[in-house]
């Protein structure tokens, strides 16, 4: 069986430029020509009180049935990314972040998608020198995401996402731990524990050398659900468009990770674009960046 591959995009690009879903919606089917999203909590803060919260989300459902879109997974954004969320050393705030990632899971039932996930926690330098507090850190992740598939089971959802990351504290950050990782919580969990796999994330400061994508992707293929497309030379997580300019200097060979990925043990595999820009790039820079993307990638789906 050939898995099918699907080309689609993480909407967290539109932040602060395109917040209303309906303008989201519109760029990505008519400008990108693109139907598979990735919804991003960039968007919407999870904990928004109701009835605001609910009322976002029927925005959101509406826009994507308008411009017959496929939405099937929620993910963390950039403001997640910028906090220890659940690895903090602090109890209460990993506390709180436990609350966010649940109230995350609720929207994700609101807007009927059938996954949620993303970066999980990034342990402190102190933690992380520690081996001790390393240790405990890591069971702690571990324990909140198998709290988290249980809600996610009740409500329905099939999956849950987590995404290896490109330093040594963000867990996991290589495929041995990504792969010890998915044997551990998944004969616990409620429901699968997937990788979000994101291309430009095997690269980390206590490396010799940087990790080949492909190569990572190959081994982690088993585990992978979802596939995170940017440009790298390898050495950052750079979130660089598929340009002329950075496909020069860049690593990543769409036509082999199309390739690997039909290998897939899954019926299909969303390839998503998640693109970053400055925040003072211009509407149209960060339009047709993507639309240069876009167009590399389908010439080899």
């Amino acid at each position: 069986m050939t898995a099918k591959v699907i080309l689609g995009i993480n909407n967290g690009f539109a932040a602060k430029n395109w917040p209303e879903p309906g303008e989201w919606a519109r760029i990505i089917a008519e400008e990108l020509g693109l139907k598979e999203v990735q919804f991003s909590f960039d968007l919407l803060e999870p904990t928004l009180p109701e009835p605001a919260r609910s009322e976002i989300c029927e925005e959101v459902i509406r826009a994507v049935e308008a411009y017959d879109l496929e939405m099937r997974s929620s993910f963390t954004g950039l403001i997640i990314y910028a906090q220890n969320h659940l690895a903090h050393p602090n109890p209460a705030m990993r506390s709180q972040a436990l609350q966010w990632f649940q109230a995350a899971i609720e929207v994700s039932d609101k807007l009927g998608v059938e996954a949620c996930g993303g970066h999980i926690g990034a342990m402190s330098a102190l933690d992380y020198a520690d081996p001790k507090r390393r240790q405990f850190i890591r069971e702690a992740l571990v324990e909140s995401v198998l709290n988290l598939t249980t809600l996610a089971a009740g409500l329905g959802q099939k999956y849950f996402l987590w995404e290896p990351m490109p330093t040594p504290r963000e867990y996991p950050h290589t495929p041995k731990e990504a792969i010890e990782l998915m044997d551990e919580l998944n004969t616990r969990s409620a429901i699968p524990v997937y990788i979000c796999f994101d291309v430009g994330h095997c690269n980390s400061f206590d490396f010799s050398k940087p990790g080949d994508p492909h190569e990572w992707l190959e081994k982690l293929l088993p585990w992978v659900r979802i596939v995170h497309l940017q440009q790298t030379d390898g050495k950052a997580d750079h979130h660089w468009p598929f340009t002329p300019e950075f496909n020069k200097v860049g690593v990543i060979n769409p036509k082999r990770v199309v390739e690997i990925v039909k290998n897939s043990p899954f019926v299909d595999v969303p390839l998503l674009f998640e693109l970053g820009h400055a925040f003072d790039a211009s509407d149209e820079q960060i339009i047709d960046d993507h639309k240069l993307s876009v167009e590399l990638w389908t010439k080899y789906l």
